[in-house]
């Protein structure tokens, strides 16, 4: 019988042996990990041996003191803000924060700090465990800068702007942008050799930088492109702006660069463009306000060099939707309004720039961004702006619109003979000859013209041929022929893994934030370019392995959202949901990564036999969270007596109503009605297909809860929104 002595000296050696497990594990943790402790008020209590060492602070210098010691001044106040607004609501915050060592030497912390309770739940202070960045912000600071000059690159600059109009906007203040281009800076470059052109860039770099030192009121100037350079200016008045003008082009006509290229005064000279708007009148986006000031220093330039242009007027910014950020041509939008508009036969011809996104990766977006607007310069070329329409849908794609019916012959001719017969190559920074011609679809008609352009374009691609044309009257063996093509791509890819999701974003219609991406499927060829559904979805329904590409699309899906705190949508059909193995399928994958945050999205469709496997289905995904919405709602097959009984969330209305809203009375006197349908229903609505400005605005208007379209975002792959 074990004695009560026997049983306090196990239990004090059980105290003493936990007690000293402790005082290991606190030792390791001051010795290894960065950490502090501190009051209400933010005063250091306790610091890791480790954070000291690494600080080079004693403890002495640190007890007792605010974290401020550590801090950097020119650390941005609204962060401090953040981290105390959170603390103060007793929730952890976690950023990233710059500070300095004891010696000076600046240093980046990533830091999580949590409020810290005693033992009747009293909050006594805060813990904050830290990481060392330094590395990495020094990395990221590389990338943001010009190797040359050590100014901020475009992709800082496009970051800065965007930060900085955000801050103009809530404050309701002006921004102006001003953009300062080297005049017959490449004619300079090519007499005088690159090494001469580096000089000259340091020279003026140097020049511009003592300009911010004298005017505290420019917040920074950036290097943009070899020969442009942005300066960014905040709440001042026209005057100011036309003043530092007028200081940047006398400054650089002082330097007395020669410059025989310059006719007027054979010294080096710049043009410039700027705008200076006031967000209280104008709400505006960054692409919008470079594209003003990217307008004005074009007109400075035409003027001759040497001036500045400082204009705008209320229509050009109305339609500045419209317009593409690189080539200033129509963009899809404007593409869409266009088709939208016909009344007569039309042909279309959609040109797809081969190896694009290959060459962007090889040498990088500014070069990538030269040869489409030396392609969209060779367009105009070619085509009489009073017989056609050009137009700039994406990185990839341009369009050609032709609605004269006496023009048709005309442009196939142009287009085979001079558009898809250019060999011109252009030279990487390496003297690497590299080519990028066209391929081509073209279709005729009024209805769905841009949809046959894009399907045969697609096949053009595969195939490997320069252009295809859509018929109507295809022969059945035709038919036969192209479906088994496409059948053929689709097996490759799904044997060799090349299903892969692209995103598209939901935005809120009031806050227009995004709620939720939809994932829609895409092939990759074996040459890298990415084929749309048009192309592939029917044959791959035809056939058999039609659920393995289901699978493998929602595991790269789940993927995604396994990695990102983020809202999902997934396509599913009828021929999905009466799959037993799918959905065993569907429920192991729910049952790993969760449901809430997804939602599937099923097809209204005639090919749904029985609304009891759909409601039995809903019922399963939502035991683990996720929503239903309805795709293609208001289309000829929507079944209203059925879909009531179905536990759903969201209708999205058929986007090939939601394209004729702002055209037909009939349709938008129809979506009325399925809102009205919705509501009664407690049902949220998305509108699809929104691809203006002005088609966005109807949306909002009758009270369409989320949209979806090219308006607020194409369909691109996760990195490109973020999402790893």
């Amino acid at each position: 019988m074990i004695s009560i002595e026997d049983s306090e000296y196990a239990l004090l050696q059980e105290l003493k042996n936990k007690q000293f497990l402790l005082e290991q594990k606190n030792k390791i943790i001051d010795e290894h990990v960065f950490m502090t402790t501190s009051d209400l008020s933010g005063k250091i209590t306790d610091i890791s041996q480790a954070y000291l060492d690494f600080t080079g602070y004693t403890k002495e210098e640190v007890l007792g003191k605010n974290h401020r010691i550590f801090r950097n001044q020119s650390l941005d106040k609204s962060i401090i803000k953040n981290l105390w607004d959170t603390l103060l609501q007793n929730k952890t915050w976690i950023g990233e924060l710059k500070n300095h060592k004891s010696t000076g030497e600046e240093y980046w912390i990533q830091t999580v700090i949590k409020p810290l309770y005693d033992i009747d739940n009293v909050k006594i202070g805060y813990t904050s465990v830290k990481e060392d960045i330094t590395t990495k912000k020094r990395l990221e600071e590389l990338s943001t800068k010009d190797q040359l000059t050590l100014l901020h690159n475009r992709r800082h600059f496009e970051y800065f702007v965007k930060k900085e109009l955000n801050r103009s906007k809530s404050r309701r203040e002006k921004i102006a942008l001003m953009l300062i281009e080297i005049d017959n800076y490449y004619d300079y470059k090519s007499k005088y050799g690159q090494i001469q052109a580096h000089k000259l860039l340091l020279e003026l770099s140097n020049t511009f930088k003592k300009q911010i030192k004298q005017n505290i009121n420019i917040q920074e100037i950036f290097k943009i492109s070899e020969s442009e350079f942005a300066v960014v200016i905040l709440n001042k008045e026209d005057s100011y702006i036309k003043s530092i003008s007028d200081k940047l082009l006398n400054a650089i006509k002082k330097l007395s660069i020669e410059c025989t290229q310059n006719d007027a005064s054979k010294v080096l000279t710049i043009s410039i463009g700027s705008v200076n708007l006031d967000t209280a009148i104008y709400d505006i986006t960054s692409n919008d306000l470079y594209n003003i000031t990217d307008t004005n220093l074009d007109k400075a330039k035409k003027q001759g060099g040497s001036q500045s242009v400082s204009e705008f007027d209320d229509k050009y910014i109305k339609n500045l939707k419209n317009i593409d950020n690189i080539t200033k041509l129509p963009n899809r939008s404007a593409l869409v309004n266009d088709l939208s508009a016909l009344q007569s036969e039309a042909m279309l011809i959609l040109l797809h720039i081969n190896q694009i996104n290959s060459l962007k990766d090889l040498y990088g977006f500014e070069f990538a961004t030269n040869i489409i607007l030396k392609k969209a310069d060779e367009l105009r070329q070619v085509l009489d702006e009073n017989e056609t329409s050009l137009y700039n849908l994406n990185l990839q794609e341009f369009a050609i619109l032709i609605t004269d019916k006496t023009a048709f012959d005309k442009y196939f001719l142009i287009l085979k003979h001079s558009i898809l017969m250019s060999q011109d190559s252009d030279e990487d920074s390496a003297s690497n000859y590299v080519l990028a011609d066209f391929t081509a679809g073209i279709s005729y008609g009024v209805q769905n013209i841009f949809n046959h352009a894009d399907l045969v374009l697609q096949e053009a691609i595969v195939s490997k041929v320069s252009y295809r044309t859509y018929r109507n009257n295809q022969s059945a063996k035709q038919l036969q022929e192209d479906n088994l093509s496409r059948l053929k791509i689709y097996k490759n890819a799904l044997h060799t893994g090349k299903i892969i999701p692209y995103f598209q974003p939901i935005v809120d219609s009031t806050t227009t934030s995004i709620v939720k991406y939809e994932a829609l499927a895409r092939i990759e060829t074996d040459d890298g370019e990415i084929i749309s559904p048009y192309y592939f979805l029917d044959s791959a329904k035809e056939d058999k392995t039609f659920e393995f590409f289901t699978r493998q699309m929602m595991q790269k899906v789940f993927n995604v959202f396994a990695k990102n705190n983020v809202n999902i949508s997934i396509n599913l059909t009828y021929e999905n949901i009466n799959s037993e193995t799918m959905i065993d399928y569907i429920k192991n994958r729910l049952e790993k990564y969760g449901g809430d945050g997804i939602t599937f999205e099923i097809l209204e469709s005639e090919d749904i036999l029985d609304y009891a496997i759909i409601e039995t289905f809903i019922k399963m995904v939502k035991k683990y969270g996720c929503k239903v919405s309805i795709d293609d709602f208001g289309s000829g097959y929507s079944n209203f007596t059925n879909i009531i009984k179905l536990d759903i969330d969201y209708i999205k209305l058929d986007g090939s109503l939601i394209e004729k809203l702002n055209t037909d009375q009939n349709v938008r006197h129809m979506i009325k009605g399925l809102l009205v349908y919705a509501k009664n229903a407690n049902l949220k609505t998305i509108a699809e297909f929104v691809s203006s400005k002005e088609l966005a605005v109807t949306v909002k208007e009758l009270g369409i809860d989320y949209i979806q379209g090219y308006y607020y975002g194409e369909p691109r792959p996760p990195e490109y929104y973020g999402l790893i």
